[in-house]
Protein backbone atom coordinates (compact mmCIF):
# COMPACT_ATOMS: atom_id res chain seq x y z
CA UNK A 1 0.00 0.00 0.00
CA UNK A 2 1.31 3.47 -0.85
CA UNK A 3 2.03 6.39 1.44
CA UNK A 4 -1.58 7.59 1.26
CA UNK A 5 -3.15 4.11 1.37
CA UNK A 6 -2.95 3.39 5.10
CA UNK A 7 -4.18 6.80 6.25
CA UNK A 8 -7.09 6.58 3.75
CA UNK A 9 -7.95 3.05 4.89
CA UNK A 10 -7.91 4.13 8.55
CA UNK A 11 -10.02 7.20 7.70
CA UNK A 12 -12.61 5.01 5.97
CA UNK A 13 -12.54 2.49 8.82
CA UNK A 14 -12.91 5.27 11.39
CA UNK A 15 -15.93 6.71 9.58
CA UNK A 16 -17.43 3.23 9.32
CA UNK A 17 -17.00 2.77 13.08
CA UNK A 18 -18.60 6.20 13.61
CA UNK A 19 -21.69 5.10 11.68
CA UNK A 20 -21.74 1.78 13.55
CA UNK A 21 -21.56 3.65 16.87
CA UNK A 22 -24.85 5.37 16.04
CA UNK A 23 -26.65 2.16 15.06
CA UNK A 24 -25.13 -0.43 17.42
CA UNK A 25 -25.35 -0.03 21.21
CA UNK A 26 -21.72 -0.72 22.14
CA UNK A 27 -21.31 1.32 25.29
CA UNK A 28 -18.77 3.56 23.58
CA UNK A 29 -16.42 0.81 22.37
CA UNK A 30 -17.06 1.67 18.73
CA UNK A 31 -16.52 5.34 19.54
CA UNK A 32 -13.10 4.49 20.95
CA UNK A 33 -12.31 2.47 17.83
CA UNK A 34 -13.39 5.47 15.75
CA UNK A 35 -11.04 7.79 17.62
CA UNK A 36 -8.23 5.25 17.47
CA UNK A 37 -8.52 4.73 13.70
CA UNK A 38 -8.83 8.43 12.93
CA UNK A 39 -6.00 9.34 15.30
CA UNK A 40 -3.66 6.67 13.99
CA UNK A 41 -4.54 7.62 10.42
CA UNK A 42 -3.67 11.26 11.19
CA UNK A 43 -0.40 10.18 12.79
CA UNK A 44 0.52 8.15 9.69
CA UNK A 45 -0.44 11.07 7.43
CA UNK A 46 1.71 13.52 9.42
CA UNK A 47 4.52 10.96 9.38
CA UNK A 48 4.50 11.18 5.56
CA UNK A 49 4.43 14.99 5.46
CA UNK A 50 3.00 17.99 7.25
CA UNK A 51 1.01 18.92 4.16
CA UNK A 52 -0.60 15.48 3.99
CA UNK A 53 -1.33 15.57 7.73
CA UNK A 54 -3.04 18.96 7.50
CA UNK A 55 -5.04 17.72 4.52
CA UNK A 56 -6.24 14.76 6.57
CA UNK A 57 -7.10 17.06 9.50
CA UNK A 58 -9.25 19.18 7.15
CA UNK A 59 -10.89 16.07 5.64
CA UNK A 60 -11.59 14.67 9.13
CA UNK A 61 -13.02 18.02 10.25
CA UNK A 62 -15.46 18.00 7.32
CA UNK A 63 -16.33 14.30 7.03
CA UNK A 64 -16.86 13.46 10.73
CA UNK A 65 -19.77 15.89 11.25
CA UNK A 66 -21.25 15.11 7.83
CA UNK A 67 -21.12 11.33 8.27
CA UNK A 68 -22.18 11.49 11.93
CA UNK A 69 -25.05 13.85 11.12
CA UNK A 70 -26.21 11.64 8.27
CA UNK A 71 -26.15 8.60 10.55
CA UNK A 72 -28.10 10.46 13.24
CA UNK A 73 -30.58 11.62 10.59
CA UNK A 74 -31.14 8.03 9.39
CA UNK A 75 -31.29 6.44 12.87
CA UNK A 76 -34.94 7.28 13.74
CA UNK A 77 -36.08 5.74 10.45
CA UNK A 78 -34.71 2.27 11.28
CA UNK A 79 -36.96 -0.49 12.62
CA UNK A 80 -34.91 -0.78 15.81
CA UNK A 81 -35.27 2.93 16.57
CA UNK A 82 -38.99 2.85 15.83
CA UNK A 83 -39.36 0.05 18.37
CA UNK A 84 -37.32 1.99 20.94
CA UNK A 85 -39.00 5.40 20.62
CA UNK A 86 -42.34 6.13 22.24
CA UNK A 87 -45.30 6.65 19.98
CA UNK A 88 -46.91 10.11 20.13
CA UNK A 89 -50.08 10.20 22.21
CA UNK A 90 -53.45 10.05 20.52
CA UNK A 91 -55.82 12.97 21.14
CA UNK A 92 -57.91 10.93 23.58
CA UNK A 93 -54.85 10.44 25.80
CA UNK A 94 -54.12 14.15 25.84
CA UNK A 95 -57.60 15.26 26.87
CA UNK A 96 -57.77 15.72 30.61
CA UNK A 97 -60.73 14.83 32.77
CA UNK A 98 -61.35 18.52 33.42
CA UNK A 99 -61.02 20.07 30.02
CA UNK A 100 -60.77 23.81 29.61
CA UNK A 101 -64.21 23.84 27.96
CA UNK A 102 -65.79 22.42 31.10
CA UNK A 103 -63.94 24.91 33.27
CA UNK A 104 -65.02 27.82 31.06
CA UNK A 105 -68.64 26.92 31.85
CA UNK A 106 -67.93 28.02 35.43
CA UNK A 107 -67.13 31.62 34.48
CA UNK A 108 -69.59 33.94 36.22
CA UNK A 109 -70.70 31.30 38.73
CA UNK A 110 -70.44 31.61 42.48
CA UNK A 111 -68.56 29.14 44.66
CA UNK A 112 -66.60 28.96 47.90
CA UNK A 113 -62.91 28.73 48.69
CA UNK A 114 -62.12 25.58 50.64
CA UNK A 115 -58.54 26.56 51.44
CA UNK A 116 -56.84 29.94 51.59
CA UNK A 117 -55.92 31.14 48.10
CA UNK A 118 -52.36 32.48 48.39
CA UNK A 119 -52.77 32.88 45.38
CA UNK A 120 -53.59 29.19 44.61
CA UNK A 121 -55.75 26.81 46.55
CA UNK A 122 -58.81 24.58 46.42
CA UNK A 123 -62.23 25.94 45.53
CA UNK A 124 -65.70 24.40 45.36
CA UNK A 125 -68.16 25.06 42.54
CA UNK A 126 -71.43 23.14 42.73
CA UNK A 127 -69.84 20.30 44.68
CA UNK A 128 -66.80 20.06 42.41
CA UNK A 129 -63.44 20.53 44.12
CA UNK A 130 -61.09 22.34 41.74
CA UNK A 131 -57.77 24.06 41.84
CA UNK A 132 -58.33 27.79 41.87
CA UNK A 133 -56.14 30.83 41.46
CA UNK A 134 -56.85 34.22 42.99
CA UNK A 135 -57.13 37.02 40.45
CA UNK A 136 -55.37 39.33 42.87
CA UNK A 137 -54.54 39.30 46.54
CA UNK A 138 -55.23 36.66 49.13
CA UNK A 139 -58.63 35.03 49.72
CA UNK A 140 -59.37 33.35 53.04
CA UNK A 141 -60.86 29.87 53.34
CA UNK A 142 -64.66 29.87 53.33
CA UNK A 143 -64.93 33.07 51.31
CA UNK A 144 -67.63 33.29 48.67
CA UNK A 145 -65.90 33.57 45.30
CA UNK A 146 -66.78 34.18 41.66
CA UNK A 147 -65.11 32.50 38.69
CA UNK A 148 -63.76 35.13 36.29
CA UNK A 149 -61.62 33.06 33.91
CA UNK A 150 -59.56 29.97 33.19
CA UNK A 151 -55.77 29.98 32.99
CA UNK A 152 -53.39 27.01 32.80
CA UNK A 153 -56.10 24.52 33.74
CA UNK A 154 -57.12 26.48 36.85
CA UNK A 155 -60.20 28.52 37.59
CA UNK A 156 -59.31 32.18 38.17
CA UNK A 157 -61.47 33.59 40.97
CA UNK A 158 -62.08 36.76 42.94
CA UNK A 159 -64.00 37.42 46.14
CA UNK A 160 -67.69 37.76 45.24
CA UNK A 161 -69.84 40.70 46.29
CA UNK A 162 -72.70 38.35 47.21
CA UNK A 163 -72.83 36.80 50.66
CA UNK A 164 -73.73 33.19 49.76
CA UNK A 165 -73.13 30.88 46.81
CA UNK A 166 -75.95 30.25 44.37
CA UNK A 167 -76.94 26.63 44.25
Amino acid sequence: MGAVGWPLLLLALGLLFLVAEVFVPSGGALGLLTLGCLGYGLWLAFEQSTEMGLTFVAVDAVLMPVVGGAALYCWPKTKLAQRMFLKPPVPEEIASSLSIDRLENLIGRIGRSLTPLRPSGTVDFEGRRLEGHSEQGLIDAGTVIEAVGVRSGRVVVRAARESSPEE
